[in-house]
């Protein structure tokens, strides 16, 4: 990795020139020469200076989102050649949507440890935006979720679509609206909780003048509680009057928590697609596309309405 940038996270991360260069064993002066060379190459200040260090400005924070990216494949790249150097346990690395770990993700990791009992397990449980940052950085070596619309650059990531479902309205079983027949303008006076927000970032990945959701035309209001856990999500729902645009495929799960599906009766029909994404310059390694099969056979065979 170009020594610049390790110099610019190392500023970015201390906050101070001096502590950087003496944790990198450079003279400060160094430093200071190549944060000024990157401002010089980008055409943008990177940092604010003052008595007690340096602040990363709006460009520095997005050039240092990237670079971190950059920084933790190369790490991801050096331990990957030090395990198969050691003959360590290799490790499937795994990255999925909250609905599609209870309704597929966790039988396809029971059905593929029993096949591949040599092969150490990771999951992590993210959005679609998450899923496809962590799958660009090398966290993990494929996410299954929901299509995202507004890729800033789709021909980095490769997409298998497996099923398409559609998307109901959940409300806790004794909300104000639940029993009745509604229309999307009935649900105006009441706050919606998205579990898949947007945020800085993300927006190296999505298009930052697109939507905030991939389904921002079902709702009437944004969003006035948003959290990146479906468990804090389920919270809010029992304890408020909000409402959640959700699979319905997850009706049963989440009745089991008390939310139930509001009767939209003007709900657009849709075709969301959920797949498996990868990156296109990587291809998969037999065991990840084993897991990929079986990942394949048990969202096929869940209802999607």
């Amino acid at each position: 990795m170009d020594r610049k940038l390790k110099q610019f996270i190392a500023v970015a991360e201390t906050g101070n020139v001096t502590l950087a260069a003496e944790a990198m064993n450079v003279s400060q002066p160094t430093v200071s020469v190549n944060l000024r060379r990157l401002e010089e190459e980008h055409g943008v200040p990177l940092f604010t200076r003052g008595s007690r260090g340096v602040v990363l400005t709006e460009f520095g924070r997005v050039l240092y989102e990237h670079v971190r990216v950059m920084a933790r494949l190369n790490d991801h790249a050096e331990a990957e050649l030090r395990a198969m150097r050691l003959g360590s346990r290799p490790t499937l690395k795994v990255t999925c949507g909250f609905t599609w770990w209870e309704l597929g993700i966790r039988k396809s990791i029971k059905d593929f440890s029993k096949l591949h009992p040599d092969t150490a397990v990771h999951v992590d449980i993210s959005s679609s935006y998450d899923g496809l940052r962590d799958l660009l950085a090398g966290d993990t070596a494929m996410f299954v979720g929901t299509k995202v619309l507004h890729l800033n650059d789709p021909t980095t990531f490769r997409f298998e679509r497996l099923i398409n479902v559609e998307d109901g309205f959940f409300a806790r079983q004794d909300h104000p609206l639940q029993g009745n027949n509604i229309t999307q303008a009935d649900l105006i006076d009441y706050p919606r909780v998205d579990v898949a927000p947007v945020v800085n970032r993300h927006l190296g990945i999505v298009d930052k003048s697109a939507p905030m959701t991939d389904h921002e035309h079902l709702s009437n209001v944004r969003a006035q509680y948003t959290s990146n856990s479906m468990t804090s999500g389920i919270s809010i729902l029992q304890d408020s009057d909000a409402y959640l645009i959700y699979p319905m495929a997850t009706d049963v799960y989440l009745d089991a928590h008390g939310i139930k599906m509001l009767s939209v009766t003007d709900q657009p029909i849709q075709n969301i697609e959920i797949g498996i994404y990868t990156l296109t310059d990587k291809a998969m390694t037999p065991t990840q596309a084993a897991f990929s099969e079986l990942v394949s056979d048990a969202l096929r065979a869940i209802p999607t309405q």
